[in-house]
């Protein structure tokens, strides 16, 4: 997903550059300025601007001296400058600090589609990729499939983390941007995740801290989830409380009782209908839910394998091991050494 930095203090300018935006493009994430104090503070907190659409005039410190502060920090960042006049000393000095494009007020709003493409060289594959990514958590948030999205969004992760290995530490950035505009569409607003999103801008994300971010990933989803049930005052079967229940708590211990309770139903009546719809017992149900994170935690995080079992709530790493082996056909060191020959393979090929 796109950053694009917008610089105007025109506040209705503002308004309609942003409009042309987001109707133009579904993988862009829009952030505004409406002075050059605000567009360096922005600079400076975000991790990675891929664009910069400045107006030369704006109050100091002016059009120019963002460049080059922009400049001092970034030298990938392509900028677009805006302007009323046609002076050519301006655009003089504007190719010199490495401006990709000019245009000149007022800009058609095809005029701006196509010269962000030309300077992104945008992507249009990648662009269908996440309309077709947005549609299914969106699909999934309607139907309250919170197993389905929890699901997606450890794969999401995972594909995210396989690009983090081969030195392309921005598409992290992506999954966490789809899911606030999701949250932004459906007029919530959780606090949480500008949180996470500060630390996500500001942390070197590696082996060293993917245990943290799929952390914060499931306690969006939960957050997420949370809201819808409120505001649709849907009604949850047992097992589906029962389901909802686990997913929300999958890093911490998992009694029957406790997610029988939470079910309002009896242990005995929870046991038979895990069976019944699951083909399976309720502790089998929650060791295939954990053992599905124990892959990811193994493949990106270097935790040691009993960090592992600590983290997913079993206090027996041999137990943990087992459950592992009988579920993969694996231990985890073997899954581990497995899943590092993988990675080395395709970062060769």
């Amino acid at each position: 997903m796109y950053k694009i930095l917008l610089v105007e203090d025109e506040l209705i300018e503002l308004a309609a550059l942003k409009k042309i935006i987001n109707k133009g493009f579904d993988s862009i994430k829009v952030f505004e300025a409406s002075k050059g104090s605000e567009a360096i503070e922005l600079i400076d907190q975000l991790n990675h601007i891929d664009l910069i659409l400045v107006d030369i005039n704006i109050p100091l410190p002016n059009g120019l001296e963002v460049i080059r502060y922009l400049r001092g920090k970034s030298h990938e960042a392509k900028v677009i400058v805006t302007t009323a006049n046609d002076d050519i000393d301006v655009a003089r000095h504007m190719f010199g600090l490495k401006v990709d494009d000019y245009l000149l007020k007022p800009i058609k709003p095809q005029v701006l589609i196509n010269t962000i493409k030309n300077c992104l060289e945008f992507n249009e594959q990648k662009s269908h990729e996440i309309r077709q990514q947005k549609a299914t958590f969106n699909q999934y948030l309607d139907k309250f499939q919170y197993i389905e999205w929890n699901n997606q969004i450890i794969e999401s992760l995972s594909l995210q983390y396989d690009q983090i290995i081969a030195e392309n530490n921005q598409e992290i950035f992506n999954l966490i941007d789809l899911l606030q505009q999701i949250i932004k569409a459906k007029g919530w607003d959780i606090e949480q995740i500008h949180e996470y999103e500060s630390y996500l801008n500001n942390t070197q994300l590696d082996k060293s801290n993917y245990y943290k971010v799929l952390s914060m990933m499931l306690d969006i989803s939960h957050r997420i989830f949370d809201m819808a049930y409120k505001a649709s005052g849907k009604k949850l079967t047992p097992i589906q409380r029962a389901q909802h229940f686990i997913e929300q708590n999958i890093l911490k211990d998992i009694s029957l009782d406790k997610v029988a309770e939470k079910a309002y139903i009896s242990s005995c009546y929870l046991s038979r209908l895990f069976k019944k719809e699951f083909g399976m017992g309720f502790s089998e149900y929650i060791s295939k839910r954990k053992i599905i994170l124990a892959q990811q935690l193994l493949r990106f995080s270097d935790l040691q394998i009993n960090t592992i079992a600590l983290e997913l709530a079993y206090n027996d790493a041999n137990y943990f091991c087992r459950l592992f082996k009988k579920e993969t056909g694996l231990s985890p060191s073997e899954y581990r050494r497995q899943e590092n020959k993988n990675v080395e393979c395709c970062l060769s090929s």
